[in-house]
């Protein structure tokens, strides 16, 4: 097994410092390997490039299957690639429920496809991404969000957006005015209307005061404790978010590694067809 970070390659490739010696040994060491792993940033949002660590981008997927085909010699034997990226695999619609089948033309949005799709006709490849935020520990075993932890972390990168919007200060007069013509205090909406939904988010309301709260609810003080309560079974697990992409003769099959509780099953053929 070799790792190559995307970053200081493609850095070193766009500064001419990569020399031809470089080339040649790298491409030396992943011939006699059976899996080559690339390490990459990715954000949920994001499907056609890929990051460094401070945020940066690094590379499109078609530049990173360039660099791929030139650091690949052309051999019989199957290369298993790993694309350790959070989100490689995560489609452009990221708040898709990943864990049912997904339609071919969403698998084919992701970063991940889109890098086997650049690779996968010039070497003989298998490859495997995750749809979430993706880590190893020391023993190089791969833990991934579920899909409440990625769509919370959409939420608040969202949620956070609004905070400095003008939406917010139009929201805060809309407020002022509501709570003047009903005459009711501050205290009271927050501890008796805008609690009911930041514990029960789900709750279904049942007057003027309560509809407004669902719609203030993102930019107020509570909106913490409701993101929370809205996607309640965050976690990160070994066994969840790994897709397999196979490309043999002219057949493509994506699977679901793993499948899901509630979702498919374990094994669960994706799409199986053409390249899509």
């Amino acid at each position: 097994m070799v790792f190559y970070p995307c970053q200081e390659l493609i850095a070193r490739d766009a500064a001419g410092t990569l020399s031809k010696d470089d080339v040649k040994d790298i491409r030396k060491h992943i011939e006699k390997s059976r899996t080559v792993v690339f390490v990459l940033h990715g954000k949920p949002d994001d499907t056609d490039e890929g990051f460094s660590t401070s945020g940066g981008s690094v590379c499109t997927f078609k530049q990173l299957g360039r660099l791929a085909k030139l650091l690949m010699p052309i051999r019989d034997e199957k290369y298993r690639i790993s694309l350790v990226m959070c989100y490689g695999a995560r489609c452009r619609n990221v708040r898709l429920n990943h864990e049912g089948m997904i339609p071919s033309g969403e698998l084919a949005s992701s970063f991940a496809y889109k890098f086997f799709r650049e690779l996968c006709g010039a070497r003989n490849i298998r490859m495997v991404a995750w749809t979430g935020a993706v880590s190893n520990d020391g023993d190089l075993k791969h833990t991934c969000e579920n899909e409440d932890q990625v769509l919370y972390v959409d939420k608040k990168q969202e949620v956070a957006a609004l905070q400095n919007s003008p939406q917010k200060q139009q929201i805060e007069i809309e407020k002022a005015a509501l709570l003047q013509r009903l005459k009711m205090s501050n205290a009271d909406f927050g501890n008796n209307v805008m609690m009911k939904f930041a514990n029960n988010p789900n709750a279904a309301p049942t007057n003027e005061v309560e509809r407004f709260a669902l719609r203030y609810i993102p930019y107020s003080p509570v909106r913490a404790q409701w993101m929370m309560n809205l996607f309640p079974d965050r976690n990160q697990t070994s066994n969840y978010g790994k897709l397999i992409y196979d490309f043999s003769g002219s057949q493509l099959v994506i699977t679901n590694r793993y499948g899901a509780t509630g979702g498919v099953a374990v094994n669960a053929e994706l799409y199986r067809g053409g390249l899509i």
